[in-house]
């Protein structure tokens, strides 16, 4: 089939983030803030008029960040830090850190010492997120973020302005599931590298020209593309999948990616925020409502038999779950996920990303081994 011209030029934007980001700040000189984590509320950064860039590290090796970091840091961690202390990240103009796990905690207190950019938070989001009183602290946190915001960028943040970034953001999640469920019914349409770039880059281009290109994506004609009944359905789930060279392995290995539990992929864009009554209190209820992280925790749903739910769905022959090597989180909730699949009966493999890198050629053998297994 041939290629989608949109899809290509997603990918070689997802390729250079850092270059596209410069040129785009020195072309319109706005205002640009990273964020860790998809807990933070971009529609607010937005409705400031300041673009939000989600923070996913540098490649290279680590070096600088060795001096400031314990070596059981996490990659993106380490990558991340890395890339400020050698000025990769000089089109900043300051950094949101919500509250996640202690790494990024201990991050923040290293990135305000070492990096001289004009704004600096700390989104301090409850743990529990079941209760009258978290949602309470919740929406007041949220508003202490928008005043802060707002001292910032020396003006008030309107509600209708916030209202109109949370409909933009509503648009822009909807059409990435739209083309996870397009996705989903012809494996082929996608491959994990694309889709991994259509999410990606919905993470740094100013959304109304990300909404844009996927229009264009799904406008494209289509074309059914065919799927050999061979060939086995995997199921991605962990924290971080940034690297599209890890992803063609699948590709090339024989199996297709159709359903994923990633903060780099479904969790991203599953929920919407609803748009009527207090904009705040909108943004803190779609938080509480989504299905949490390991980050998190909220009795009312259970992660677990969501995520089951989801793989079975997908009709996934087996789960291949990416972890950044001493992702805590992650890796305390493995074997809770784990438990819940095998009581299914679904396969499932355990690969690590390590800092600085894949080992390709390791993981493609344990890659196929495992198809190898599920009949592929």
């Amino acid at each position: 089939m041939e290629k989608n011209p949109i899809l290509e030029e997603l990918k070689k934007i997802a390729e250079a983030p850092f270059l596209y980001l410069r040129n785009w700040k020195k072309r319109t000189g706005k205002r640009i803030l990273g964020y860790f984590c998809t807990n933070t509320p971009e529609e607010i950064i937005r409705a400031a008029g300041v673009l939000p860039v989600r923070l996913l590290g540098s490649k290279g090796s680590i070096s600088l960040a060795s001096r400031h970091l314990q070596s059981y840091s996490c990659s993106l961690i380490q990558s991340s830090l890395e890339g400020a202390l050698k000025g990769d990240l000089d089109f900043l103009d300051g950094t949101v850190f919500p509250h996640t796990c202690d790494s990024i905690q201990r991050l923040s207190d290293i990135w305000a010492e070492n990096m001289p950019f004009p704004f600096h938070w700390d989104l301090i989001l409850p743990v529990k997120l079941h209760t009258e009183s978290a949602r309470a602290y919740l929406i007041q946190e949220l508003r202490r973020f928008r005043e802060g915001l707002q001292g910032f960028i020396g003006r008030a943040i309107a509600d209708d302005d916030l209202r109109a970034s949370i409909a933009l953001a509503n648009e822009n999640r909807s059409l990435l599931r739209e083309c996870y469920r397009r996705r989903a019914e012809n494996p082929g349409l996608f491959s994990g590298a694309e889709f991994l770039a259509l999410v990606n880059t919905a993470a740094f281009l100013p959304q109304e020209e990300h909404t844009a290109k996927i229009k264009e994506v799904l406008s494209y004609p289509e074309g059914k593309v065919p799927f050999p009944p061979d060939r086995v359905r995997l199921f991605l789930a962990g924290s971080v999948c940034d690297q599209s060279p890890f992803l063609d392995l699948f590709e090339n290995s024989g199996p297709s990616i159709v359903g994923d539990d990633l903060c780099t992929g479904w969790r991203y864009f599953a929920e919407d925020v609803i748009q009527e009554g207090d904009p705040l209190e909108a943004l803190a209820d779609r938080f509480i409502r989504r299905v949490p992280c390991p980050c998190k925790y909220n009795p009312s749903v259970d992660r677990g038999e969501d995520f089951v739910r989801r793989v079975v769905a997908s009709r996934a022959q087996g789960v291949v779950f990416v972890l950044l090597k001493f992702c805590d989180p992650h890796a305390f909730d493995y074997p809770y996920l784990k438990g819940k699949l095998e009581e299914r009966k679904v396969p499932s493999l355990l690969l690590e990303i390590e800092p600085g890198g894949v080992p390709l050629g390791a993981v493609q053998t344990r890659l196929e081994a495992f198809v190898e297994t599920l009949g592929g």
